[in-house]
């Protein structure tokens, strides 16, 4: 959790603490040199940062703020300019602070991405750093690690998770001359891969430049505050001229300016936005900078993609069916669990965890021998059985026959299954007229088997340029477009979409470098909890920018009229900036 006292000992706080020194020494020096540095300080600050912007092509400047701290300094006004320029420092520490802290927090996130590489040689193997493996390499690839290399397969048989591709869970069997893509995972055996092309060719290296790519293309929107701000400055500045005018007198112009200079509208954003980011790093959503909660608020169309994301992502036995009539449900449970019993298969894990939950009889099989892409087969009770997939093709999900001398005595069904509170999050969204969409690389009838009931647009059998295609599709349209996934088969959408939020999980790196949002955790209402923190922090911002310009919109007209003096106006705008700021830091509870 942020502390004030963390917030103020960061380094983006030594120069306002300078200000705040220059000011306390001018005080008790009577010294109005100190004050002018102050002032010359704020001006030097806001120099910088307009030089920054106008690099980029950004021209919405704080005009208000350099002509209130130049009009200070040539009248004379040197402590009305100096806490002007207090405002205008803290103001953009502020926004600084939010956006290193964000950027900190996730830089550990990245620690796991794939670097080395066991190569095969004559002299037996070692590693070495993926960018010196040239074509016709020969890699050993051990298991639960991922392909960094597209390749073809020189032992007999692989067995791959290609969930970071596909989103998919069920494992791929490959056979002896097949070609591997990276970015899958070994779930099976150890084996060989000679590689095809270099890292920067490879499929795994293509997926990170589609999430390059995509960073390329930010958002259109415009800032909260900058667009309020192009408002406000027009207005004080004619009403500024208009008290000059008027009465002749620079004082009033002076007045009105102090009390314009937009410190709610520079302040209230930054802190409203911290106190989200904070909010969210307690429920373990990471959310990369301040700007990222405003567009979780705009945002109204988001995609989600469904394995891993709003199921499980892992199969768990639905159904037991029967061939044999001698046999009952229990007993072939038993017998396919002691085949299952060392396989690291997940069908093999699910089998496991059901038996023991059921607490049903422990049997032990003799002379197992697992089959990568045929199967399992051992001895129970003195008989041959066999697990392996079941010939039918069906339509409910995954399904494995278990055998006995050829002939299957029994099936077991297997399927993906719903996270807990999805209904409530869809609930949440179109309660508050969001566009949703389900995206997945599974066929469309077993994703309408699971999210049929919430009558919701399924885009099935979609690999990453498909899903890129349908998000730009939305955003020619003019509409800001979230994204929600898992894996790295996500990763490219995540960065063009103009929100992404990613759940976190040990093999989505690229996933969790091109989003906006890392939720820590599979609970799928922390995707709920994301976005109305994205919303209350924006309201919250917003209302404490619309009072702040209420306020200081009642003091310029006292000042026009001549009723406020340029330190009176100080004083005035520093009561409007804590005003503002504890209704800003609202938004952290």
């Amino acid at each position: 959790m942020i502390s004030i006292l963390d917030i103020l000992r960061s380094r983006e706080f030594h120069l306002p603490f300078l200000i705040v020194i220059c000011i306390l020494l001018a005080s008790l020096l009577q010294e109005n040199g100190v004050y002018g540095l102050a002032i010359l300080l704020g001006m030097g600050q806001l120099f910088v940062e307009s030089y920054q912007r106008i690099r980029l092509r950004k021209w919405n400047l704080d005009y208000l703020a350099f002509i209130a701290l130049g009009t200070a300094f040539v009248l004379s006004s040197f402590l009305a300019g100096a806490v002007v320029a207090l405002m205008v420092t803290v103001s953009a520490a502020l926004e600084k602070y939010g956006v290193i802290r964000a950027e900190k927090t996730l830089r550990g996130l990245f620690e796991n991405i794939p670097k080395t590489a066991l190569i095969v040689t004559g002299a037996g193997t070692h590693e070495v750093m993926l960018p010196a493996i040239q074509k016709g390499d020969v890699l050993l690839v051990r298991p639960n690690e991922m392909l960094a290399f597209d390749g073809y397969l020189m032992s007999d048989r692989a067995l791959l998770s290609e969930a970071n591709l596909t989103g998919e869970m069920e494992p791929v069997a490959y056979v002896e001359t097949a070609v591997l893509k990276s970015g899958a995972v070994n779930v099976g055996e150890t084996f060989r891969l000679r590689v095809l092309g270099d890292f920067e060719h490879s499929s795994y290296r293509k997926i990170l430049s589609l999430v390059e790519e995509g960073k390329l293309h930010p958002s259109p929107i415009v800032r909260l505050a900058e667009r309020y701000n192009i408002f406000f400055t027009f207005f004080s500045l004619a009403l500024a001229l208009g008290a000059y005018l008027f009465f002749g007198d620079w004082q009033r112009f002076l007045a009105v300016l102090v009390i314009a200079t937009p410190c709610p509208l520079l302040i209230a954003a930054p802190i409203s936005f911290i106190g989200g980011l904070n909010k969210a790093a307690r429920k373990n959503i990471i959310i990369k900078s301040p700007f990222i909660l405003e567009l979780l608020a705009k945002t109204k169309l988001f995609f989600f993609d469904k394995t891993g994301t709003l199921t499980l992502g892992r199969p768990r036995l639905k159904k037991v069916e029967l061939f044999d009539r001698s046999l009952s449900k229990e007993k072939a449970l038993s017998i396919a669990a002691a085949l299952e019993w060392h396989s690291f298969h997940p069908i093999a894990k699910a089998l496991v965890q059901e038996h023991c939950s059921s607490e049903g009889e422990l049997l032990t099989a003799q002379d197992v021998e697992e089959k990568i892409g045929e199967g399992i087969f051992g001895t129970v009770g003195g008989k041959r059985y066999g697990i392996i997939q079941a010939k039918q093709n069906r339509e409910s999900g995954i399904a494995v026959d278990l055998i006995v001398d050829g002939d299957a005595i029994a099936r077991f069904l297997f399927d993906d299954e719903l996270k807990q509170d999805v209904g409530r999050v869809f609930a949440y969204l179109r309660g508050r007229q969001y566009t949703l969409g389900i995206l997945t690389g599974d066929r469309k009838s077993n994703a309408e088997r699971l999210f049929g009931q919430f009558q919701l647009p399924i885009y099935a059998e979609c690999r990453p340029e498909k899903k890129t295609e349908l998000i730009q599709r939305y955003q020619r349209e003019g509409k800001l477009v979230g994204m929600v996934g898992d894996g790295m088969n996500d990763a490219p959408a995540l960065a063009l979409a103009d929100i992404g939020i990613v759940f976190s999980g040990t093999e989505n790196s690229a996933s969790i470098e091109a989003a906006d949002v890392a939720i820590f955790g599979h609970d799928a209402w922390l995707i709920h909890d994301a976005i109305h923190i994205g919303r209350r922090s924006y309201h919250v911002a917003l209302q404490s920018i619309l009072i702040g310009i209420g306020l200081s919109i009642v003091g310029m007209l006292f000042a026009f009229f001549g009723f406020i003096s340029p330190l009176y106006g100080a004083i005035f705008q520093e009561i409007i900036d804590v005003v503002v700021i504890l209704n800003a830091l609202r938004s952290t509870y």
